[in-house]
């Protein structure tokens, strides 16, 4: 086995994605804070809250139990933290999307919830991927709302984010999280619901688990094809920077429309080299 490739990134104050690896598992969290946007456990919850699922999820990812049962003990200790988490509205607290790969005996386990992207590459050549495309359909319709907007009051597009009636449709959007669409927080809802799937690892050739401030790069010219972003990273290709340079280029988000100019952006990649 190859060491992991990965790349994580973040040009706020605190990155509230977080990836990790070891012989046994690949893994990125992207967190996002409160519907409150308060802050209960530190200056980011958000930061604080990938954090600690990845020292938990590390600490533990060897035990003889399921992916699922890890991520419920790494929540449970998690919810232990809080003083009075019994009170508080769970769409208060953070969440995080995750894409989680683990390499045991001679199976290849996945673990997955939100829009955090989980690829696998078999031998024959063929790929799958892994994310709740539920997520993008409610920012589509954000972005669309945004569009519409900024043509009728003539402003420019990201200065519709501070809109009331944009703040009130990703609101509307947000309470959806754990009905519509699942994710991970301290409520412990969405587990039930992750994608859980298996391989027989001999078949695998490379796995990648991408944030979707990263596999944003889907949606510019020469990467629209998941296969070119694995070879990209496989080759040392500067891939994060040619992002970057897009994001740049369209600082106002309006030959691809998004919802903010970038996010926190991760992947971490492993070629099985068998």
């Amino acid at each position: 086995m190859n060491k992991p490739k990965y790349y994580c990134f973040s040009d706020k104050k605190y990155n509230e994605d977080a990836y990790s690896f070891s012989s046994s598992h690949i893994m990125v969290l992207d967190g996002a804070t409160g519907l409150s946007k308060k802050n209960y456990m530190s200056e980011d919850d958000a930061m604080w809250f990938v954090q600690m699922l990845k020292k938990e999820i590390e600490m533990h990812i060897k035990d003889p139990f399921s992916l699922s049962k890890i991520v419920d003990n790494a929540i449970t200790e998690i919810q232990n933290l809080y003083s009075d988490i019994d009170s508080m509205d769970s769409i208060d607290l953070p969440n995080a999307c995750i894409s989680l790969f683990r390499f045991k005996e001679d199976k290849l386990e996945y673990f997955g919830l939100g829009d955090s992207l989980g690829i696998v590459q078999k031998k024959d050549g063929s790929i799958e991927s892994f994310e709740d495309k539920k997520i993008d359909e409610l920012d589509q319709s954000v972005i669309q709302h945004m569009i519409s907007l900024s043509k009728e009051k003539q402003i420019p597009f990201l200065q519709t984010r501070e809109e009331i009636e944009i703040k009130e449709h990703l609101i509307r959007n947000r309470k959806l999280s754990n009905q519509y669409y699942y994710i991970l927080d301290p409520s412990k809802k969405g587990i039930s619901h992750a994608l859980i799937k298996e391989w027989n690892l001999k078949d695998i050739d490379r796995i990648c688990c991408m944030s979707d401030g990263f596999s944003q790069i889907l949606m510019y010219p020469g990467y629209s094809d998941i296969k070119q972003i694995l070879d990209a990273i496989e080759t040392n290709e500067p891939i994060e920077k040619q992002l970057y340079q897009y994001q740049e280029m369209d600082a106002d988000c309006i030959l691809y429309p998004r919802l903010k100019k970038r996010d926190d952006t991760t992947y971490i990649y492993l070629n099985f080299g068998l």
